[in-house]
């Protein structure tokens, strides 16, 4: 990605808060009008690449940027629950479009084999240190959602140790509840494609990996994408809010 962080800032478009149009004002719902987005600037001398993923305001919920190239390449996969916005980004003071952000508004729980799969309560205790507990698998999707419903802030329910039923064949898609994979779930063909034609900026790592594993010493991800670059910028930078 050149230098680090990537990202500059990040332009606001309206007023983020109120703003009923805003795209994060529709968390996992699909979008029916034309939705106001935030625009990403990168560093000079970054690289412009096929995957970009801001954080914060206007990029939550798994959301990302992605190239024209790469968009074609999902097209050709079977998605679920995704859609996609026309953008552009900033770089080195130049307006570059033929960019798209996703924007997830379903889980594919149907195809989840509940029974086989892991729940884990993440809470906090008295000194609000995180207290992680395992509970009963659920016995369908529908018992799932119900025991999701009975927790709220801080207790949070994620799954684990994910298995599919037979017959899954999605190739692109977001998992709510599951801290296995941030910004998009995607089949080994999928990734196939994506490296064979060169698509820059995402890592893969496999879902049920827990993060130390792939991030702790001696841990996958090193071994397969070499050692993490140390960030050039300290401290964070305040994104520019740009209003009409």
């Amino acid at each position: 990605m050149g230098q680090l962080p990537q990202v500059k800032e990040v332009i606001h478009n309206c007023h983020t808060s109120n703003d009923p149009n805003f795209i994060d004002s529709f968390p996992f719902k699909k979008i029916d009008v034309t939705p106001i987005l935030s625009n990403v600037v990168l560093n000079d001398c970054s690289i412009k690449t096929d995957l970009i993923k801001p954080t914060g305001i206007g990029f939550s919920f798994g959301s990302i940027v992605i190239s024209n190239k790469l968009k074609r390449i999902l097209e050709n996969f079977n998605s679920f629950g995704v859609q996609y916005f026309p953008t552009f980004i900033i770089h080195k003071g130049n307006k570059i479009d033929n960019y798209w952000q996703t924007h997830f508004y379903e889980s594919p729980y149907d195809y989840i084999d509940f029974k086989n799969t892991d729940l884990l309560l993440k809470d906090r205790d008295e000194n609000r240190k995180p207290v992680h507990k395992s509970l009963r698998r659920a016995e369908s999707k529908e018992d799932f959602l119900e025991k999701l419903s009975s927790y709220k802030y801080p207790k949070m329910l994620v799954l684990q140790n994910i298995s599919f039923k037979k017959g899954m064949n999605l190739d692109f898609f977001f998992l709510q509840n599951f801290s296995g994979a941030n910004h998009g779930i995607v089949s080994d063909k999928l990734k196939t494609a994506i490296d064979i034609q060169h698509i820059t900026g995402p890592e893969f790592k496999t879902m049920n990996m827990d993060l130390n594993g792939w991030f702790g010493t001696n841990g996958l991800r090193e071994k397969i994408y070499g050692p993490i670059p140390q960030a050039r910028s300290n401290g964070s930078i305040e994104p520019q809010i740009k209003r009409d």
